[in-house]
Order: structure tokens, then sequence, then C-alpha cells
């Protein structure tokens, strides 16, 4: 998991870099709706350039002749259980931060049920109103079962035209599902959280999101209302939420000028502009999808072993002395694991089988842009300061010999 995110950092970079330079030249033109859809290209485009990875294999049968010793690989083992290790416990510390900033955010235990009929604006069946002395503004928390959440004086603040006009902007982040998305962007970041760009990324992200909502509630809406509309967002400014919370928060101070900008630069949004983007993004996935190399024999020592786990000796085996040898039939993936593991040759038979099979699923070769199946492996099994030459079950396979 770990080796695949570290290969795919170079597109995430470039598609982030483009994007945040969106944000900073185009997105005026392109209208907030488009640049929203822009971040598509991410899961579109690393999918495109992972999917021949993990649905095609090489056939090749050449991994050569190997005597492993055990001892030998525990620089290589330790170098990347250390990576492995640091990697997972980065991820899990961002998904800590983001839960517990989510949980912190949602106010469950000053929420009050709230009567929808006491507000100009219909609301789904499914989506449950309240309200809440500790917001400044609405905010929609939840992800499979959301509630949006007003603050107490929110008829007091809000003209009616500004009510309906709020609400219609969370009822937006409802209809679209954004929490689940945002929780879906948090588990990405995550995933990448050694990356700088990723979290410059994850902060416009947002930014878009909301910019993207603004703009279907004022879609239509007279220059009045687009007045009305912005002075709802400065009279609801509060203090910036954590950037982790996944909860749609109308009221983010850190984005309520780049807000309002885009609402000042609305008339610049012009079709032409967006015809050429979606032409450059088209050719940008084409370009990713024909530059992926279509899956072909490489050589044999391409892929070698990182990480060997030795077998356990059966045990009542080695209380009758009984020494032999299983060849194991495997994949390897592209990601260095192994897979669809079977037993082609053993003898004794059924002795070794087991533990072989246990100890070759655990193995880790390095990865390669496609994998390769039809792989052998020979293991012998000795006891100790045994004299016994093994024999080659099978020619030009890779042997490693397990000691009592």
């Amino acid at each position: 998991m770990a080796s695949w995110i570290l290969s795919q950092q170079w597109l995430l970079t470039l598609l982030l870099a483009l994007l945040l330079l969106n944000e900073r030249s185009t997105s005026r033109y392109i209208g907030a709706k488009m640049s929203y859809a822009l971040w598509l290209l991410i899961p579109v485009a690393l999918l495109l350039n992972s999917f021949p990875q993990f649905t095609q294999l090489d056939s090749s049968v050449g991994i050569s002749r190997y005597i492993v010793s055990i001892n030998s690989q525990g620089a290589e083992i330790g170098q990347q259980v250390s990576w492995q290790v640091v990697w997972l416990i980065g991820a899990i510390v961002t998904v800590s931060i983001g839960v517990f900033s989510t949980l912190r955010s949602r106010f469950m235990s000053t929420l009050v049920p709230m009567d929808s009929a006491d507000i100009n604006v219909s609301l789904p069946v499914r989506l449950r109103l309240y309200t809440s002395e500790e917001v400044a503004g609405p905010m929609l928390v939840g992800i499979f079962r959301p509630k949006l959440v007003l603050p107490n004086l929110f008829r007091q603040h809000y003209s009616p035209s500004q009510q309906q006009l709020i609400i219609e902007h969370e009822l937006c982040h409802y209809r679209r599902h954004d929490n689940l998305v945002n929780a879906l962007f948090l588990i990405g970041l995550s995933c990448c959280w050694f990356n700088p760009i990723a979290w410059l990324g994850y902060r416009s992200f947002r930014k878009s999101q909301e910019i993207a909502c603004d703009n279907y509630v004022l879609s239509n809406k007279t220059v009045d209302q687009r007045i009305d509309y912005s002075k709802a967002l400065l009279c609801s400014a509060q203090a910036a939420q954590h950037q982790l919370c996944i909860d749609s928060n109308y009221t983010q101070r850190n984005i309520m000028f780049n807000r309002i900008n885009m609402l000042k630069n609305y008339p610049l949004v012009n079709r032409p502009a967006q015809i050429i983007t979606a032409i450059a993004a088209s050719v940008l996935l084409a370009n990713i999808a024909v530059a992926t190399p279509t899956p072909h024999v490489k050589s044999e020592h391409r892929v070698s072993p990182e990480m060997r786990i030795e077998p356990h000796y059966p045990i009542q085996a080695a209380k009758d002395g009984v020494e032999g040898s299983v060849v194991l039939k495997f994949d390897i993936k592209a990601n260095g694991s192994v897979s669809n593991v079977s037993v082609a040759k053993s003898m004794p038979q059924g002795v070794f089988d087991k533990v072989g099979t246990t100890a070759l699923q655990q193995w880790k070769y390095t990865t390669s842009e496609h994998g390769l199946s039809g792989q052998f492996v020979q293991l012998d099994f000795l006891l100790d300061n045994s004299q016994t030459q093994p024999k080659k079950l099978m020619e030009h396979i890779e042997r490693i010999n397990v000691t009592h």
C-alpha cells in the first residue's frame, strides 16, 4: 500500500499544482462549478495510471536460481518495515486529528430540535433541523444522517431573504453529499500526509467546494440578492474551524473573502474559457492513459525479493527426521506482494505444503510496473547439520534452504 502511494506522488503532485494554479489564475473565468468539478481529475487520473498494474501480470517465469540466507535480508527488511511503520503512524495521526476535530465541532450536547416550519425554506424529509448556541452560522453535520444546525438567533440576525439563501447553500452540500466527499478526501490526505502539496490541495479543495455552493445558490439571482448574500457572509463570519473537520460550515472565516471575491467576479465567467479547460482536462487524461505502458514480458532479474518469511519446520516432521522440498507456484503483484500461491510439486507429498504456502504468502518483492505471473520457488526443508543434497524438483527456479 505504502509503496503504491509513494509511486503515485509525482502524478498527484502535478495534478495538485495544476489545480492550485487554476485557483489563483483561471477559476474566475471558468466559474466555481467547473473549478470544483476539476477535482475529479485526481481520482480518475490515479485510476488510469494504476489500472494496468492491478489488473494485468507479466507471464515471465524467469526468476533466477537463488539460495537465500535469512540473516542477509535483515537490513533490507528493517528499512522496509521502518518506512511502512512511519507511514502508517502518520496516516493514523492525520485521520485521528480529523475525527477529533469533526466530533468536537458538532456540539452534540447542546443541539436542540427545531421545527422546520419556523424557517422559510422547505427541507428534505430525512434532514433534521437543530439549533445551538455555539455556532455563528448554519452547519451541516454528519455523513449518513446529516443534521442542519442553525444558531439560536438565526431568525433575528438574518432577513427572510438571507435565511433562504443561507439554507439553500447548506442544502446544496446535502444534495451533493459533500460531507462524505470530505471524509474520502481526508482519507486520501492521510495516505499522503508526507506531501506538503497535498495539504495545500486539501485547503484549496474545501475552498472550491464552498464557492461552488455559493455559485449554485446565486445562479439566476438578482444583483440585490447577491449583495444580500455577501452581507450574510460577513455577518456570520466566525473563527476558522480546523482544516480537517469534514462538516460543511457556511461561516469559515479563512475562506470568506475568497467567496466574496468570487461573487464579485461572477460576470467574468465565459463559455470559451470553460470549453478550453474541458478540452485541456480531456487531453491530460488521455495522455495519462496512453502513457501508461501496456504489460509485456520483462527481463528475469527485474523483480527481486525484499522480505522473506522463513517457514516453520513441521514439528512432527522434525521428530520423525523427515526432510524434503516443496515447489510453489505464485504471482507477484505490481506492489511486490505475493498472490495465487499453489503447490506445483512436493516431496514427500503433503508434508511441507501448508507451512511453505503460509510463509510464501507473506513474502515481499520489489515493486514493478505490472508484476509477474507463473513464478516458482523451491523450499528445501533440512534438519540441523544435514548432509543431504536437496534434489532439484524443477529446473530454473529459485531455491531457499530451511533448517530446523
